[in-house]
């Protein structure tokens, strides 16, 4: 594994991580940079990535047992498991741990990965049990919860939602969502930083699901945190003009977010934020 593939895996994360550095006072500025790279090294699950690269080199060299330390060590720390049958591309993005990929798989470059997301193999009735994975291309943004499953093709630039069931193909640049997963327009080429000329459709039919899911939860069809994955998922992958309105909805998706990740219970002011959720987002559509 080229050196160059560490360099770009550590660099993607520095994007990612937390607050700006203070130019001054000089004091500040040093304590800025230790924390980030104490937070880089030991924290953010890059290391992970690194483990992943150093198992590979070990497995080529033919060391035996510490590939397996490596593995376990990336388990423990971190809650990343990757198979031997992986092959990972440069600037993977694994953003705090909590992944399963698994295997014969190929992650193309630049990749970026929520927590609590699957890739690997299907064990369906009509695919039957296979050790092929899925083939994902470069870019590909993968949303918290999403299981990407069976010998399938994600083609470059494609997004896929939060807790979205992937077990078909998505094409190149497509926006996924749901459960299987279908898709809902077609994200920009190249970054993905700009909306493409049907953006403004993507982004409504974004909307929609959002809004779906909040029917569902006050039907009690689906857990509050499983609606707020959904919101926060969609909010990731949306264009600027659905990404403005998560802005005005802060102050309730912090709300709603606590309350999931505690447990908490309903009460009259999960209520009220989820219907002020909604009527940004009907408003909207």
């Amino acid at each position: 594994m080229a050196k160059d593939a560490l360099t770009q895996d550590f660099d993607a994360h520095v994007l990612f991580t937390f607050a700006d550095i203070p130019a001054s006072p000089p004091m500040a500025n040093r304590v800025a940079r230790v924390k980030r790279w104490f937070l880089i090294a030991f924290v953010e699950s890059w290391l992970a990535i690194w483990l992943y690269r150093l198992k590979v080199r070990l497995r080529a060299a033919g060391v035996p047992a510490l590939p397996g330390v490596c593995d376990l060590l990336s388990r423990m720390l971190f809650r990343v498991q990757i198979g031997n049958r992986v092959e990972i591309g440069t600037g993977l993005m694994i953003t705090h741990g909590n992944v399963v990929i698994d295997g014969r798989t190929k992650i193309g470059r630049n990749c970026q990965i929520n927590p609590w997301v699957t890739i690997g193999l299907s064990n369906s009735k009509k695919l039957g049990f296979s050790i092929d994975g899925p083939t994902i291309g470069d870019d590909v943004h993968i949303g918290t919860g999403a299981k990407v499953l069976g010998p399938i093709t994600v083609g470059d630039y494609a997004r896929i939602g939060a807790n979205a069931v992937v077990v078909h193909d998505v094409p190149a640049n497509a926006t996924v969502v749901g459960a299987p997963a279908r898709v809902i327009g077609a994200a920009a080429a190249g970054s993905g930083a700009s909306p493409s000329s049907d953006g403004s459709d993507r982004d409504e039919r974004l909307a929609a699901h959002m809004c779906a899911a909040i029917v569902d939860y006050k039907l009690h069809r689906q857990s509050l945190k499983s609606l707020v994955d959904t919101l926060l998922g969609s909010f990731e992958i949306a264009g600027d003009p659905l990404r403005a309105l998560q802005d005005d909805c802060k102050d309730d998706l912090i709300f709603l977010d606590a309350v999931a990740a505690t447990s908490g219970e309903e009460s009259q002011q999960v209520a009220a934020a989820v219907d002020a959720i909604e009527t940004a987002l009907l408003r909207f559509a």
